[in-house]
């Protein structure tokens, strides 16, 4: 019976941690899209524009900048599509988006 409790209450526990884990990454999901950021990449360069959406790997900028080293920044046409796997960091400005 004491066994039964006890698979009950971790069983319990366990839910209630996939479910505050499962908040979390919807919080964090959202944070700073609309608003205008800066994506520094892995090779130097960065990318500024405005987060439309991320989708699985990928971060759609729409309004985008290209910033090269030694170079005039670039205007992008359309979105850009960043993997996260390039992306070293991400700054953001918020109450600049859309």
């Amino acid at each position: 019976m004491v066994a039964l409790v006890a698979l009950l209450v971790e069983g319990a526990l366990l839910l209630a941690g996939i479910a505050a884990a499962a908040v979390l990454w919807a919080r964090n999901a959202r944070t700073a899209v609309r608003n205008r950021i800066l994506a520094n990449l892995t090779d130097g360069s960065a990318v500024e524009g405005v987060l439309w959406q991320r989708r699985g790997r990928l971060l759609v900028l729409r309004d985008a900048v290209i910033h090269e080293r030694g170079a005039q920044p670039v205007s992008a046409d359309g979105e850009v599509l960043l993997d996260r796997d390039r992306v070293l960091f991400v700054q953001a400005r918020y109450g600049g988006g859309a």
